[in-house]
């Protein structure tokens, strides 16, 4: 009952304020609010993660992302070139990555070099010599964000491939398989494993 009864003072204050200054103050601080909410939710649904775009705190983990994409490119790719040769038909790859992405990126290093020289009551002289070195990454500013400048960024190597097609049955369209893969991706002939379908 008393729940009751403050709901409508409320609605009969704002319905007739004694001070209106104070009540559009109220009224602009609630609208504000909500406007700010609804900021952030339309924000937090545009920045839903995507598979290629994500950045991690984790570097492990945006290498892993990387080497995910790479490696079904490539499938894909291949995959695709070698259906279209003559007699090969549907064809499913499979590529086994060597080691990690490796990115080399740049830094400044600052080098201070200190000597002095300390004497003893007794004639001695010692020679102190203090070296420091400072590395700070350097850091690009691309719309807002700031990223590390990369020097070289090398792809992984490939470990071996198993190719699957239709037409491999053939020892021709095999050795057809094979020759345009080793060309294709500079690897030696026996990284490539081709299988009938």
């Amino acid at each position: 009952m008393e729940q009751n009864l403050g709901i409508k003072s409320l609605i009969e204050w704002i319905k007739n304020p004694k001070n209106k200054a104070v009540s559009r103050f109220i009224f602009l601080f609630v609208l504000g609010l909500l406007i700010l909410s609804l900021g952030r939710l339309l924000t937090a649904y545009n920045n839903e993660p995507n598979e290629f775009l994500t950045k991690n705190d984790n570097p492990g983990q945006e290498t892993v992302i990387y080497e995910t994409s790479y490696k079904t490119k490539l499938e894909q790719q291949l995959a695709a070139l070698l259906q279209q040769v003559n007699g090969v038909g549907d064809v499913n790859v499979m590529i086994t990555l060597e080691d990690e992405t490796l990115i080399e990126p740049a830094f400044n290093t600052f080098n201070t070099e200190k000597n002095s020289e300390e004497r003893d009551n007794e004639g001695g002289v010692r020679t102190v010599i203090e070296k420091q070195i400072n590395k700070q990454a350097v850091l690009l500013r691309k719309s807002g964000d700031e990223e590390p400048m990369v020097l070289k960024k090398t792809t992984p190597r490939i470990k071996g491939i198993l190719i699957v097609a239709e037409g491999a049955f053939s020892s021709k369209i095999k050795e057809k398989i094979i020759k345009s893969t080793a060309t294709l991706l500079d690897i030696p002939i026996y990284k490539i494993s081709v299988l009938a379908k």
